[in-house]
């Protein structure tokens, strides 16, 4: 089985401007996922899609591994694109270059924390016949607890059936922390999309719930660098 380790990338933002190349802990965001996947001996080739030079040339400069066979096309930057179109157009690219892969392994920029055993685990799940992956993390705090004003003016809880109930009853939930998306191209070429209702789970540490998109993300990101 062949694995591709996309790295998605674009420069335009708008909750937090720049944020792919922005510093945590004295790096450029995007340097973390260059660093794991480039650590990590599941991938069969690695590459970024991206329109940001700068992204590019630290690639360039540091992780040759890290191969940039395109500059994304303009139509796929834009705040409204979808991911599994640039997905799509990765793909397409590269089969019409000859390179075709089985499954892919999504990386996002803005999911730091992961980990290189994670990331093993869970293309360890496609090579043994997984069609879809996805990343959860144990959820922070338990939607039982959400609540919300209805059109009427009234609190309702998002959960009804568990207010009332003790904590030790809520059922276990988790967070889709958008740090690891692995599928097989047949599944994404049939699907559209990166998982569904049977796809495998794969837990990863309370720490890769964090997802970069604004100031407070990152002021909370660099927290847990001094831990």
């Amino acid at each position: 089985m062949r694995i591709l380790g996309l790295i998605t990338a674009r420069g335009g933002s708008k909750g937090l401007p720049g944020k792919n190349m922005i510093l945590l802990g004295g790096r450029p965001l995007i340097e973390y996922t260059y660093i794991d996947s480039c650590a990590s001996s599941g991938l069969d080739t690695i590459i970024i899609s991206t329109d940001m030079s700068d992204a590019i040339k630290l690639a360039e400069e540091k992780y040759p591994r890290v191969e940039v066979p395109f500059l994304r096309p303009e139509n796929l930057c834009e705040d409204n694109s979808s991911h599994a179109d640039v997905v799509k157009h990765a793909l397409d690219f590269m089969q019409e270059k000859g390179h075709t892969f089985d499954a892919v392994v999504l990386f996002q920029p803005t999911t730091p924390f992961r980990r290189v055993s994670e990331i093993e685990e869970g293309v360890a799940l496609l090579r043994k016949g997984a069609e879809s992956v996805l990343g959860v993390s144990k959820v922070m705090h338990h939607p039982a607890e959400y609540l919300y004003k209805a059109k009427e003016g009234k609190l309702k809880f998002l959960l009804p059936e568990m207010a009332g109930k003790r904590r030790q009853e809520y059922p276990e939930m988790y967070f889709d922390n958008g740090a690891f998306y692995g599928f097989t191209t047949q599944f994404f070429r049939k699907q559209g999309k990166f998982f569904n209702d049977e796809s495998q789970l794969l837990m990863m540490s309370e720490k890769s719930l964090i997802d970069i998109d604004t100031p407070f993300d990152l002021a909370v990101a660099s927290g847990i660098l001094t831990l």
